[in-house]
């Protein structure tokens, strides 16, 4: 007779099967990933999965959740590991973004690349999303604080993560060469980070 699973037993199994589920969708996109092929990737039984999460779309926001929460934890880490002015503060949190995106980079994809209706809610996936922008926002909140209108901080800070963004999908797509995200960076921080 087998032994009961354990809370932990229980976790370990959740976080394989989202391992392997967030290489598959970022593969073949997760419209074409199904619970039966999760199942047997991992080499369970295709109702396995269903003991954990009710459908592929439950993995996904489960997946997106451990990104946004690991990628928004290095960007917090970075700000707060800084010192110095903002500009010093805002180019560390830039360089935690680009090495995050190169070094996770399905899971920089699925967060970024994948829109579920819970992105907005107040779940766990709204809530993901929500902290992930507000780290996302420290560059406005610093023009606010030197006395920049709201709306122009928020459109400066909105341009410079489109440009970073933009910078780092490129170079993950093989578009641009190894290292022209953390050049875009650099340039970023020479015409705009506060001082």
């Amino acid at each position: 007779m087998s032994r009961p699973l354990t809370d932990d037993d229980l976790a370990r199994f959740q976080a394989q099967l989202c391992d392997v589920a967030e290489v598959m969708f970022a593969e073949r996109g997760a419209e074409q990933v199904s619970m039966r092929q999760i199942a047997a990737a991992l080499g369970v039984s295709p109702m396995t999965p269903y003991r954990y999460f009710a459908s592929r779309d439950d993995i996904l926001v489960a997946v997106r959740i451990r990104g946004f929460e690991r990628f928004t934890a290095a960007l917090e880490q970075a700000y707060a590991d800084t010192t110095g002015d903002a500009a010093a503060r805002a180019m560390a949190a830039g360089q935690a973004y680009i090495a995050f995106a190169l070094g996770n980079a399905n899971t920089y994809r699925l967060m970024f690349g994948q829109h579920q209706q819970e992105d907005g809610s107040d779940g766990p996936l709204g809530r993901a999303v929500a902290r992930a922008r507000a780290t996302l926002s420290v560059y406005g909140d610093s023009l606010i604080g030197r006395g920049v209108a709201e709306a122009e901080a928020r459109a400066m800070e909105g341009l410079i993560w489109s440009a970073l963004h933009g910078a780092v999908t490129l170079e993950l797509a093989g578009t641009t060469p190894p290292g022209s995200a953390r050049e875009t960076l650099g340039l970023l921080g020479r015409i705009g980070f506060p001082e």
